[in-house]
């Protein structure tokens, strides 16, 4: 496991609610029809779904973080940009996740997003379209098939896959405990595992609001854990492993097992 990096820099919310709330009708439309503007060439064009999407995907997380004040403090770009595929976990904390991803969006992602985002104008177009994967929790066998068709994609394409391996974001706050399908696909296609680490949006956009604050969010992109002698016997403890890596940083959610001491 890496170790916790030292951290010099402050994140969470620096102001009050007074721009997001002016810039929450705005920006909403603003995502909704960019969005679906991606989704029309992306439907017809499969240059554009394999190379041409990125640029805007960026703009789209980057432009509203901006106009809401919002800043990102990147450390360890170097670990997404590399080549080759990765499975890219990520702790799940409000709706402010998804601009901060497509911000940092990397070459050939593949996102496994709840099949409720469909219903959202606009991203939901542009996420069947571009060819991110639904993931239907209350369906088991349908989830399984979600995440093999995941691993399909690593194989064939060197993609970027991104989940949440909390499966949902906590509404008690902290971090919860780890579901087992990112680390089935690790064990199955041996790529490796980049943990990204997000803090500071708890409190720029908390789970349950839609109004956001200025501030700083701290994101850090660890070194790639090796999984090629991963065996799916053992996911459950591998899936410990990392959480316990995250919990150098985050608090563990209420009733949840405490990792070590936090950077």
């Amino acid at each position: 496991m890496a170790d916790a990096e030292p951290s010099g820099v402050g994140w969470g919310a620096t102001g009050g609610r007074w721009r997001g709330a002016l810039l929450l009708l705005p920006l909403g439309l603003f995502a909704i029809v960019v969005a679906g503007l991606v989704g029309v060439p992306a439907a017809v064009s499969r240059r554009f779904r394999e190379r041409g999407f990125r640029p805007i995907v960026r703009a789209w997380g980057r432009w509203p973080l901006r106009a809401l004040g919002i800043r990102l403090d990147v450390h360890g770009l170097e670990h997404l940009e590399a080549p080759g595929p990765r499975l890219l976990l990520f702790n799940h904390v409000s709706l402010l996740d998804l601009f901060v991803l497509a911000a940092l969006c990397p070459r050939r992602p593949v996102v496994l997003y709840k099949k409720e985002f469909r219903r959202i104008p606009g991203l939901g177009l542009a996420l069947a379209n571009m060819g991110m994967i639904p993931v239907d929790r209350r369906d088991h066998e349908a989830a399984l098939r979600s995440v093999a068709e995941a691993g399909a994609r690593l194989r064939a394409n060197e993609a970027t896959v991104m989940m949440a391996p909390e499966g949902t974001r906590s509404r008690a706050g902290g971090l919860q405990e780890f579901k087992l399908g990112a680390f089935h696909l690790a064990a199955q296609t041996g790529v490796p595992v980049v943990p990204m680490i997000l803090r500071g949006i708890d409190e720029v956009l908390p789970m349950g609001s839609f109004v956001a604050r200025p501030g700083v969010v701290r994101v850090d992109l660890l070194p790639p854990l090796d999984t090629r002698g991963w065996q799916s016997a053992e996911v459950r403890r591998h899936a410990r492993e990392v959480r316990e890596l995250f919990l150098r940083y985050l608090p563990p959610a209420p009733g949840t097992p405490v990792g070590e001491a936090r950077a």
